[in-house]
């Protein structure tokens, strides 16, 4: 049976956050996440991130995301030389197969929606 839950803002610093795994090479420090859901086969999850300013490549080869910025603003740079700008309220959807760059340039704070299918 489903059940409906609310993660209120309030309680944001209440929830287990974790450490998130950094790429081989990767000297910024971690963030950190916490999934506040999953579905049962595994291919859509939703959760918060947070991560101090930093810099690196950006990858998604395995999943979909949508993520929607809470707090802070980002420069995502594609392949090609485009510079995509998103603060807070601001939707960032970054397909499966995306290279680019990201460029946290603040702390940031960003709902996260992942799927995995095709």
């Amino acid at each position: 049976m489903a059940n409906v839950r609310v993660v209120r803002r309030a309680d944001h610093e209440a929830l287990p956050w974790t450490d998130t795994p950094r790429p081989d090479g990767d000297t910024n420090p971690p963030g950190e996440e916490v999934t506040n859901f999953r579905s049962a086969d595994g291919r859509f999850m939703v959760g918060l991130w947070r991560r101090v300013p930093e810099e690196g490549p950006m990858a998604l080869d395995d999943y979909h995301e949508v993520a929607l910025i809470l707090e802070g603003d980002v420069e995502v740079t594609d392949e090609d030389g485009s510079v995509h700008r998103a603060g807070p309220g601001d939707l960032l959807i970054t397909p499966k197969g995306t290279r680019a760059t990201w460029r946290a340039l603040t702390p940031i704070k960003k709902v996260w929606m992942i799927y995995t299918g095709d």
